[in-house]
């Protein structure tokens, strides 16, 4: 039991270190988009995709390190929540676990934050995009004088 709860509150520290990380890409992604820079941006969404791929990893061995406490505490093998499991630990364990946990809360509540932000942006530029495009597909009457292929829209000739 030692083992799997020292397990289990190294690959939380680990997984508080990997989430920062992500929050950390995630805010230099936020300052490429305000510099929009496409080639930062284009970084920091490959940097992301590989370290989500790590803490999904991470995701998965906690859950199953917690199934696995869960088992030896007699708790039942579904649903357990580490909040759970600290409940029934030494004290100076659980806060331990604990801790960490809230600290793995808060740093997710940041990213989601951040993310939030982010996509707000990015709304806001493809704001910006279709009413530059627009402008430059207009005419001074309104009409299009393009067409959807992209070539010149050329207007019918009339003869009176």
């Amino acid at each position: 039991m030692e083992q799997l709860l020292q397990d289990l509150g190294s690959l939380l520290t680990r997984q508080v270190e990997n989430l920062k990380t992500l929050e950390a890409m995630i805010r230099r992604q936020q300052n490429a988009l305000v510099r929009r820079d496409i080639g930062a941006i284009r970084e920091a969404v490959a940097a992301q995709e590989e370290c989500l791929l790590c803490v999904q990893q991470m995701e998965q061995d906690r859950a199953q390190l917690i199934s696995e406490i869960s088992g030896v505490l007699g708790l039942g093998a579904g649903g357990v929540t580490l909040r759970r499991i600290t409940e029934n630990l030494d004290p100076t364990v659980g806060d331990e676990l604990r801790s960490t946990g809230e600290t793995i809360r808060e740093t997710l509540d940041n990213i989601g934050r951040v993310n939030r932000e982010n996509q707000m942006l990015i709304r806001h530029s493809l704001e910006f995009v279709h009413e530059m495009l627009s402008t430059l597909t207009r005419d001074d009457s309104g009409k299009e004088i393009y067409e959807s292929s992209g070539s010149l829209r050329t207007s019918p000739v009339m003869y009176w």
